[in-house]
């Protein structure tokens, strides 16, 4: 399935837990943008990305005054738009103008959100020359549309919904500017010892290696599974039946999917340790709105202000993160954890433990 201008190409290399097929995307020519006057700033970078903490929406009354007959798919909506980091207005305004007679599907909706965000990730860590004087949100955005052109009915609708966009709010957040908060912990009990995978992005394909996969004991479906908890301390947005996550005032955020059993509600404040949820032990109910994972485990994310961020050099617990050359690099001399109390190089895929701080 392809949208506007991008063009897909399942990737060979997929790794069995990635959520959504990567894709190959060619940018869009300098001489289309131009023709079309498409603004350097369509909307920012700030509000092309989803923060339901610092930037709150509420999508199920949206939906339910405005677009009655997509209100079935609020979850939906929600679910995707957190496990891309698209902002659920930005979802909504691109496919009323790919279909505005019809009711989308939860593929379309989920196929979208993945090339919207694919596409701000491409060109956030791949700025040409020619693409410099655009940010990633208006070239995403841009790339998705039936022509380049069509830029002014999106702003207008935009506009007609959500008011107008304000390109000044433009917040910057390269990975120099700040340092993730010291007190993070592994996303399971203190006390327990998991074993996690290697860094991946949060789709598994592309960068920034933002997520980790982690399970007690990595078990076929149906087994027993364990104990989610929260990270750092935080307020709680449940995105959907298997997904939660949880955004500290700072700007960090954490996201929490392939959940179960989630006994948190939106708005709580958590603070680090408390159990969010249990890890799914069936696939349907890890997959609540579809994905990839060939068994129960916990799809734990790094995000700061509504952006992935890469885990490189992050710490939790005692533990500081070596990400490695691309996704799920289980090669040691490249990817592994530092054990910062002993100074021992840890190998991914073996059991680490979650110590009291």
């Amino acid at each position: 399935m392809s949208y506007g201008l991008l063009l897909l190409c399942v990737s060979n290399s997929i790794t069995a837990h990635s959520l959504y097929p990567d894709i190959e995307l060619k940018e869009l020519p300098l001489s289309a943008l131009t023709n079309s006057k498409l603004p350097d700033v369509l909307i920012s970078d700030n509000e092309f990305t989803y923060q339901p903490y610092f930037r709150p929406f509420d999508l199920d009354h949206f939906l339910a005054e405005t677009l009655p007959t997509w209100h079935a798919l609020s979850e939906p909506f929600q679910h995707w738009a957190g496990a891309t980091g698209v902002d659920p207005r930005v979802l909504l305004t691109t496919l009323i103008i790919l279909f505005p007679e019809k009711t989308p599907s939860v593929e379309e909706i989920k196929t979208l959100a993945n090339q919207l965000s694919q596409g701000f990730y491409h060109y956030e860590s791949h700025r040409s020359l020619s693409h410099q004087r655009y940010n990633p949100a208006t070239l995403a955005i841009a790339q998705q549309l039936p022509t380049t052109s069509a830029w002014q009915t999106w702003l207008t609708q935009y506009e007609a919904w959500f008011y107008l966009p304000a390109p000044e709010l433009e917040i910057q957040t390269a990975r120099s500017d700040f340092i993730a908060p010291d007190s993070m912990q592994w996303p399971w009990r203190q006390g327990y010892s998991w074993v996690p995978n290697g860094p991946h992005s949060h789709s598994g394909a592309g960068y920034p290696l933002s997520s980790i996969d982690v399970s007690y004991d990595w078990p076929q479906w149906g087994a027993p599974t364990y104990s989610v908890t929260a990270a750092h301390d935080g307020y709680v947005t449940v995105l959907s039946r298997c997904q939660v996550r949880v955004s500290n005032p700072n700007g960090w955020e954490t996201n929490y999917y392939h959940m179960d059993g989630i006994q948190v509600g939106n708005k709580q404040w958590v603070t680090r340790d408390t159990k969010l949820g249990v890890y799914a032990s069936q696939r349907s109910t890890a997959l609540c709105e579809g994905g990839s994972s060939t068994g129960p485990h916990l799809h734990f994310s790094l995000l700061y202000k509504g952006r992935f961020q890469s885990i490189q050099g992050v710490q939790f617990g005692p533990y500081q993160v070596q990400s490695g050359r691309y996704n799920y690099d289980n090669d040691c001399r490249y990817a592994w954890l530092n054990d910062t109390r002993n100074q021992r190089k840890m190998c991914f895929f073996q059991r680490v433990d979650n110590p009291a701080r």
